[in-house]
């Protein structure tokens, strides 16, 4: 059976070669048969979604911690100009890197995780904080936020084309949104807008599963079909994983799960000794009724 979906997939993915070059890991190849894609494709999706699933009940659940500090809190209603200003700047920051993806003819790689973390906190930044999922996005976001500092997104540029536009200096859009996207969920602990959860494991294991199902459903999917190796998808980069050949994928995936375990040394330390912003009076009484009807 799977043989047989191994030579379907061969049909209708984009024409790769067998023999896999080195020299680049922007292109994709078979590296990994058309047979164990299938079989990585149905084992780690249905995997990963069992695993949000599973721990998101655990931590969720009525009764659970989280789930008593969503009860008792009341977000301030009023966006202040900070916020504002880090929204503005967040989302003027993509809009320049889209433009040089389209101009490059590299729109493909906004997929990646730093790009999507940017529309996340962007979503984040301008939902409505009275409802649970942007304050779930960040929680989750705070676990993968290491993603931000490295990926493959560069694999796009060609730094002798014409079409080369990108400063990587200090203050260049690619350099700037790299910032952004480590401080911004720094004035958002501090802001007092979002509900921060307590360390916890379950937590920990859902964030992971939903960047792992990110990766094994939509990267790897779009990697297949248009043929590039999106976040090293389809081959291995050149180094430390290619001692594990064919297994590279699942030891890749082991090691984004001690990333995740970064949000207890890092993120923990900013929680546990920023200073919050302070509440006027008005705010204060205005959370109290809210938090009384």
């Amino acid at each position: 059976m799977f043989e047989q979906m191994g030579d379907y997939l061969l049909a209708i993915a984009a024409e790769m070669p067998f023999e896999t070059d080195w020299s680049s890991s922007l292109n994709g190849s078979w590296y990994l048969s058309p047979r164990r894609h299938t079989v990585e494709f149905l084992c780690f999706n249905l995997f990963f979604l069992c695993t949000v699933r599973f721990f998101y009940k655990r931590a969720l659940h009525p009764g659970s911690p989280i789930a008593k500090l969503f009860e008792s809190y009341a977000p301030p209603t009023k966006r202040s100009k900070v916020e504002i200003t880090v929204l503005v700047t967040l989302t003027a920051s993509l809009l320049i890197t889209v433009a040089q993806k389209w101009y490059r003819g590299g729109l493909l790689y906004l997929l990646q995780p730093c790009h999507m973390s940017a529309m996340l906190l962007i979503t984040i930044l301008a939902g409505p904080k009275n409802k649970k999922w942007p304050h779930i996005l960040l929680n989750i976001y705070f676990h993968i936020m290491w993603g931000t500092s490295d990926d493959n997104s560069g694999q796009a540029t060609d730094e002798h084309s014409a079409g080369h536009i990108e400063s990587h200096a200090w203050g260049g859009p690619k350099t700037l949104q790299h910032y952004l996207l480590l401080l911004t969920p720094v004035y958002m602990i501090w802001s007092n807008r979002y509900v921060i959860w307590p360390v916890s494991m379950d937590v920990a294991l859902m964030s992971f599963s939903f960047f792992a199902l990110y990766h094994s459903a939509i990267l790897s999917t779009t990697a297949l079909f248009m043929g590039q190796n999106l976040n090293y998808l389809l081959m291995p980069p050149p180094g430390p994983l290619q001692m594990f050949g064919k297994w590279y994928r699942p030891v890749m995936y082991v090691f984004c799960i001690l990333l995740t375990m970064t949000r207890y040394l890092l993120v923990e330390v900013v929680i546990q000794y920023l200073p919050r912003r302070s509440l006027s009076s008005a705010q204060l009484r205005l959370n109290a009724k809210q938090k009384a009807l």
